[in-house]
């Protein structure tokens, strides 16, 4: 009995002992590692005056929790070269290319832009008026200090005069000098002459207008009142800055007057001036088609959405007017600074400009453009 008893006592010991060494072991093995999240590589092509808020915001959101979507991880990128709206319009890409995302100036290039690049979807997200911009001595002399609006009926006056001695006035002096983007080569430009149809037929719908040798003739003066189209480039606020006392008018982008107003303040008093018919640069973020319905194309797409609808938080929507933007979701005031020192020269917080042109096709700009280029002098 007592070898049965032993027995027992050294089976308990070997099967107490051979549970230990097994969880032991258990314990010790090499724990499977948690799957890898799946990188999804995104790209935004962004305008010129959108560029700088649009890294920004890229960055921060890269940093963020949103940029993890079940298993994937998003990592968007910013080309570092802005791209005009005419330069994506024109630009060569193919499927294997093109980029994911675009941040037009306006909604009228995202309709105009064809095959690459199929939008699927879009948001404005940022928005910016077209102003006129005059020297002192200048928005003096055109508004009889103040009694007229400084709008397209009293520029093309003076630029019919052609000098400002002909238009009764001694300053400033020489030829009346006007500055605006290069039609041809900027979507700012094009705008330009939008604005001035706009104007002439009293209507924010130039679909299915004809234009007419009437207005053209008008609007001459007004073009072959600018100096040199080839050395303005698409921003005409620096343009302006360099040129000096020279250009005596000019119409740009809010957002190009605004980065630059310390400037403005310091060494070139101007005035400005919004136009009756509204030109708003209303920025949108549009994205591209992909055939397929894969797991990986519907967390790409999820990813732009959210992204989109991300640079409608309050946050980013607040950084805007650090780059002379309007936000879309909550009004200027006095705590934004660009606009507050902008408040100076006639910026406004809350102009108005809605309604405005979202209807001009791309025959309407075709044809302004085949127009400008036989006209054009210089």
């Amino acid at each position: 009995m007592r070898q049965i008893g032993t027995l027992i006592v050294i089976l308990f010991i070997i099967i107490s002992l051979g549970i230990v060494g097994w969880g032991y072991i258990q314990r010790n093995q090499p724990q499977p590692k948690a799957p890898q999240p799946i990188p999804i590589e995104l790209t935004v092509v962004a305008n010129p005056m959108a560029h700088a808020w649009i890294t920004q915001a890229v960055a921060q959101f890269n940093q963020s929790d949103l940029s993890k979507i079940d298993q994937f991880v998003i990592r968007i990128s910013v080309n570092p070269t802005p791209a005009d709206d005419m330069t994506v319009w024109r630009a060569t890409w193919n499927d294997a290319n093109r980029p994911d995302m675009w941040l037009a100036s306006s909604s009228l290039s995202v309709q105009y832009r064809g095959y690459p690049l199929l939008v699927e979807d879009s948001l404005t997200v940022a928005l910016s008026p077209m102003i006129w911009v005059a020297s002192v001595p200048a928005y003096n002399a055109i508004t009889r200090n103040g009694e007229l609006k400084l709008d397209w009926d009293t520029v093309q006056a003076v630029a019919s005069a052609g000098t400002w001695a002909n238009f009764g006035t001694n300053n400033p002096q020489g030829n009346v000098n006007i500055a605006f983007a290069p039609p041809d080569s900027s979507m700012n430009g094009l705008m330009v002459l939008y604005g001035a149809e706009s104007y002439y037929i009293r209507s924010l719908n130039l679909d299915g207008v004809s234009t007419s040798q009437d207005f053209l003739t008008w609007l001459a003066p007004i073009v072959d009142s600018v100096p040199n189209f080839n050395t303005i480039g698409a921003d005409v606020a620096t343009f302006m800055l360099t040129r000096g006392a020279s250009i005596h008018i000019a119409l740009m982008p809010e957002a190009q007057l605004l980065t630059q107003i310390d400037t403005f303040l310091r060494t070139r008093p101007v005035m400005v001036s919004y136009p009756e018919y509204p030109m708003v640069f209303d920025f949108q973020l549009a994205w591209t088609t992909e055939d397929g319905d894969t797991t990986a194309q519907q967390a790409r797409l999820r990813a732009i959405q959210t992204f989109g609808q991300w640079l409608l938080e309050p946050a980013q929507q607040g950084q805007l007017s650090q780059y002379g933007l309007r936000p879309i979701t909550t009004p200027i005031s006095q705590n934004d600074e660009l606009f507050r020192k902008g408040a100076d020269v006639g910026i406004v917080y809350e102009p108005l400009f809605d309604p405005y042109l979202l209807q001009a096709n791309l025959n309407k700009g075709t044809n302004l453009l085949a127009w400008f280029a036989r006209h054009r002098v210089r």
